[in-house]
């Protein structure tokens, strides 16, 4: 609570969150187009009109609570995320309780494991960046992880129970892949390919009733994205950077693409280097900041804002996620689900790698197929789970310490989009004096 609020502020208003309360607003007048105001520097001029190229749904979201509460209206980034955030900690515990309860591990070993495993992804994992700093560019991110996580977690439950329960799931799950494709694409993308691999499984009882609990939320979503993607910018595949404000960005996507496969590679090794941060004597004792490189026809800016490589952030996570894989491909019983949503998330991890910006909150991206990977191990890791749950204990509290001092330091220090009350309670809790002159500077 005190990550999302900075300290009890929870009306404040982020850097543009105004922007979707107005997309909200324009949306009930039957248009698409947005106020130049409220978005800012993150324009996209067609025909005249502004338009916003984020994620519908914290707008959709905001819908109903300036009704319920006028005087919050520009305001809701922090209620927003916060609840986001908790619909990913109940999700990814969800899945983890679930995965944990077919293991060999004793009772009183799976409840160490299974809090350890919650309290990792807390605190060493990009949910304590999102959570930080709420500005438009977390807020949609951060609800498509709670909604990836969600879905995950009634994919696995669909396989699990019969009758009513079943219908349920599969509703949840085509629910929650909506809201996902709503707050960002490549969060929602892979699930609706997951969705034929969970169809192939229905049995003949509640056939049809189930067919449509899986796919009319899910097609009602994908038609509501690709009309508003249509009605924004003239284009069914989405955002088309040629109208972008940001001369910069837009030079750059239209020479080189936004998207390229020859960025996987360097992506990779910027997002899993093992680049520590550098050291410092007061709190929070690292130093998270940008780095540089000279990739100009890779990456539109010159500098990288993965101030922590996941080995690092979540080395726990990428543990796991390699002895999941490990199960896959050596056990002969995976099913075609376990096998498509693997493909259909890792496609997701390739996506992201070959952006043409690379940054700390893009890694949330990568987490879905890691998060999967590691359900798997702790489903079906056997003696190997028996032998190495205390590995993955011990590189959490790595991660969690690690990950933390890190991420204080780039919401204290570098990072421009929190809010100086925020940045303050922070300086506050370290012990440290507050400097308004040296949060402009930076």
């Amino acid at each position: 609570m005190f990550t999302t609020t900075g300290g009890r502020q929870i009306f404040v208003k982020e850097v543009l969150g105004g922007a979707y309360d107005s997309q909200a607003e324009h949306f009930l007048r039957g248009n698409v187009d947005v106020d130049a105001e409220a978005i800012g520097h993150e324009a996209m001029i067609v025909n005249g009109e502004v338009r916003m190229y984020f994620g519908p749904f914290p707008a959709l979201l905001r819908i109903p609570l300036n009704f319920v509460y006028p005087a919050g209206h520009g305001k809701w980034s922090r209620i927003s995320g916060f609840c986001a955030g908790v619909i990913a900690l109940f999700a990814f515990a969800g899945l983890v309780r679930t995965a944990l309860c077919s293991s060999l591990l004793s009772s009183r070993a799976r409840n160490w494991l299974g809090n350890a495993c919650l309290i990792g992804f807390a605190f060493g994992s990009p949910l304590l960046l999102l959570l930080g700093n709420l500005s438009i560019y977390d807020e949609a991110i951060i609800w498509g992880l709670a909604f990836s996580l969600a879905a995950l977690l009634f994919a696995f439950r669909s396989r699990l129970v019969e009758g009513s329960a079943l219908t349920r799931a599969l509703l949840g799950f085509s629910l929650c892949a909506g809201g996902a494709l709503l707050s960002r694409v490549t969060f929602g993308a892979p699930f609706i390919l997951i969705a034929p691999f969970l169809a192939l499984k229905l049995q003949r009882e509640n056939r049809i009733a189930n067919l449509m609990a899986l796919a009319l939320p899910l097609c009602a979503a994908l038609t509501f994205y690709v009309w508003l993607s249509y009605a924004k910018f003239g284009s069914l595949s989405g955002v088309n950077f040629d109208y972008y404000i940001n001369p910069v960005h837009r030079e750059f996507a239209h020479k080189f693409g936004v998207f390229s496969p020859r960025r996987i590679l360097n992506s990779f090794a910027d997002y899993f280097s093992l680049r520590f941060p550098s050291l410092q004597r007061e709190p929070p004792f690292l130093a998270a900041d940008r780095h540089f490189y000279e990739h100009p026809s890779l990456y539109s800016n010159d500098f990288s804002e993965v101030y922590l490589s996941l080995p690092w952030c979540s080395g726990w996570l990428i543990f796991g996620a390699i002895m999941g894989i490990t199960c896959l491909v050596r056990r002969k019983g995976a099913d075609a689900f376990e096998r498509g949503a693997t493909v259909a998330l890792f496609g997701q991890f390739l996506c992201i790698l070959s952006y043409f910006l690379l940054a700390q909150r893009y890694a949330a991206d990568l987490y879905p197929f890691l998060i999967f990977c590691l359900v798997i191990f702790l489903g079906s890791g056997g003696v190997a789970l028996l032998r190495s749950h205390h590995v993955i204990i011990g590189l959490i509290a790595l991660s969690v310490i690690v990950n933390s001092l890190a991420t204080v330091s780039w919401l204290v220090n570098a990072d421009q989009n929190v809010p100086p009350e925020t940045r303050a309670a922070w300086e506050k809790l370290l012990g440290r004096r507050y400097s308004k002159s040296e949060s402009e500077k930076s």
